[in-house]
């Protein structure tokens, strides 16, 4: 059992080197997305601010009663008119380009056998010497990885094949004896890279 655990720490500082090394190429893209988010966000709360601005000067001068309530009113108004903006922003800009980035630089097929060959010679280099079960995406054609894996790569492979996964970029890594599962899938990576960036995101963009 002691020998198992030991094996399974090897394997998870594996999977750590292999998801660093996945992530640094999208981690750029994804700071000039922020860079450019940045900007139009701005631009466009310029104008909010601006709009609401020029509302509160044209209001009606009534009592001041009414006064109060309809500027408390209207400022209340363009916060949450603000507010909404953000969000907007947030959800459209960052996250949907956040999707497409991933899924763009983890669907290449060189990429996914480098990371393959990367983590048999890590393996080797921790001593372990186990078959592999290697899942692609669905819309990868095995072949196309297959033919770019290093010899001793294909030949640790299960039946010498990969399987399809259900997911769109990345790759997944399966090893039977330690009943483990490395998923590096594109949807693993977006959360990480989402991690990382968001709070970066909002400070850029969202402290106005």
């Amino acid at each position: 059992m002691k020998g198992l655990e030991t094996g399974k720490d090897k394997i998870q500082k594996i999977c750590d080197q292999l998801k660093k090394e996945t992530l640094e190429p999208a981690r750029q893209e994804a700071r000039e997305i922020i860079e450019n988010g940045r900007i139009e966000a701005e631009e466009l709360l310029s104008e909010a601010k601006k709009k609401a601005e020029e509302l509160l000067a044209g209001a009606d001068q009534e009592i001041e009663e009414k006064k109060r309530v309809f500027q408390a009113s209207l400022k209340l108004a363009c916060r949450q008119g603000i507010e909404d903006l953000k969000q907007k922003i947030e959800s459209e800009l960052f996250n949907n380009e956040l999707i497409s980035l991933v899924q763009k630089e983890t669907s290449d097929p060189k990429l996914i056998a480098h990371l393959l060959d990367r983590f048999l010679k890590s393996m080797e280099e921790k001593g372990i010497e186990e078959e592999f079960t290697a899942v692609i995406p669905k819309e990868i054609p095995p072949r196309s990885i297959t033919a770019l894996l290093a010899s001793k790569t294909l030949e640790k492979l299960q039946n010498k094949v990969v399987a399809i996964g259900d997911f769109h970029g990345g790759v997944q890594i399966q090893i039977e004896d330690q009943k483990m599962t490395i998923d590096i899938s594109d949807a693993v990576v977006r959360e990480i890279i989402a991690a990382y960036i968001r709070k970066d995101l909002r400070d850029l963009i969202f402290n106005s």
